[in-house]
């Protein structure tokens, strides 16, 4: 048997004898993509078959965020946050569970002013209109995912965005059906896009573009935490 076909003996065996509660420890870092992928959908759907309790210990924010639902950050034993998996993924807890998870822009912030239920702050040399932040001190940290991050060429005039950013690209970077496009729009800023999108932006590195970022997208975090 393929290593691929010898993991999925092992998981099938597993969850056929009906466990009460089943502990997987990086149960797919062996594997190639292809099978690691085949084997993660087939493992989310036998666990959700048999509803079967399990503990899946990974590395993987993918296998994470793809195997679990309540997710448990940690660091040298210390639970740095634990929650829904896409409220973890989405609003990390600190600067530490942000790099975890994979946050792709985490940069310092002050806070100028709050009105209602919304704020300004300072990030580099832009102003960002964000939900007003739980955190009264000045001094933070925006995270904002790249998948958030919508790239246009012309002016955003159409759009219910409060935060419309003139931003010039520094880099494209495919990662396989994706380009992470690096951005500096006073910050930088990475957006995350599908190919056919950079394609039909007709990207280049040096490009002037708009980063256009909804105010619920940007999380704000203390910048001691």
């Amino acid at each position: 048997l393929s290593g691929g076909e010898q993991q999925r003996v092992a998981l099938a065996r597993a969850v056929a004898r009906r466990p009460r509660l089943l502990l997987l420890d990086e149960p797919l870092s062996a594997l190639d993509a292809d099978n690691r992928e085949r084997l993660r959908r087939e493992l989310r759907r036998m666990l959700h078959q048999f509803a079967i309790p399990c503990f899946v210990v990974t590395h993987d924010r993918l296998e994470a965020m793809s195997l679990g639902d309540h997710m448990l950050v940690l660091e040298r034993g210390r639970v740095l946050q634990d929650g829904p998996a896409e409220i973890v993924f989405s609003r990390p807890a600190d600067a530490r569970v942000a790099a975890m998870v994979g946050v792709e822009t985490v940069v310092p912030a002050r806070l100028l002013r709050v009105h209602d239920d919304l704020a300004t702050l300072a990030v580099g040399q832009t102003e960002l209109t964000v939900l007003a932040p739980p955190v009264a001190d000045g001094d933070l940290l925006i995270c904002i995912r790249g998948e958030d991050v919508t790239l246009q060429r012309e002016p955003a005039d159409h759009t219910s965005a409060r935060n419309r950013l003139p931003a010039r690209v520094l880099s494209l970077t495919t990662e396989g059906p994706i380009v992470r496009v690096e951005l500096d729009c006073g910050f930088r800023l990475v957006a995350i896009v599908t190919k056919p999108a950079m394609h039909e932006l007709n990207l280049q590195e040096g490009d002037a573009i708009t980063a256009i970022i909804k105010a619920p997208a940007v999380h704000v975090i203390a910048r001691s935490g």
